[in-house]
């Protein structure tokens, strides 16, 4: 009975874990313009700060302990917030990523696939970063490090750019080809 408890249990955080993961953002998303105005920007280099073993050893021979604990906790509260909205993108760009896939040519069809891996990716290594925050917050004190993820949140931007950089040379050669078919017709 109890085995089946502890199967069904680890079923359903499993399941949930997938769908988390692979939910696309927010429908609001249907253009590269809109995602202009609905990102969320992140400060990499005050995220790599917050999260820096060093910075941590400085702040801890600098203040009395219990406030050190007081300040990492507001500190790793801050960089949870950060993988937030971190995720929060990679959900919007896999979105544009699936936006972009439909009906592209070839070239415009990898490289969204690129972005929709990428952004999979980097959803996948928040669920596993997340944790180790949560318990350096109950544990300011205790020396854990935290996986990296910023690089592929850059290599992402990467991908997202590329794609934004192929949909606009495909908007200027189907543009050029309707101006010049328009004088043709004159």
């Amino acid at each position: 009975m109890v085995s089946t408890f502890i199967v069904l249990l680890v079923a359903a955080l499993s399941l949930f874990l997938v769908w988390t993961i692979l939910r696309p953002g927010p429908s609001q998303i249907r253009s590269l313009d809109d995602w202009e105005t609905k990102k969320h920007d992140v400060d990499l280099v005050a995220f790599r700060l917050l999260l820096d073993p060093g910075e941590e050893d400085y702040l801890r021979t600098l203040f009395p302990s219990a406030e050190f604990r007081r300040l990492q906790r507001r500190r790793l509260g801050l960089a949870l917030r950060s993988l937030n909205l971190v995720g929060k993108n990679a959900a919007m760009l896999m979105r544009l990523g699936q936006l972009a896939k439909a009906g592209a040519n070839l070239r415009l069809a990898k490289e969204a696939d690129d972005l929709i891996y990428g952004a999979l990716r980097l959803r996948v290594n928040l669920m596993l970063a997340q944790p180790y925050l949560a318990v350096k917050w109950l544990f300011p004190a205790c020396a854990l490090s935290v996986p990296s993820f910023e690089m592929r949140y850059e290599e992402l931007l990467s991908y997202f750019s590329r794609v934004r950089q192929q949909r606009q040379w495909e908007f200027k050669q189907a543009l050029g080809s309707k101006v010049g078919f328009i004088r043709l017709q004159e």
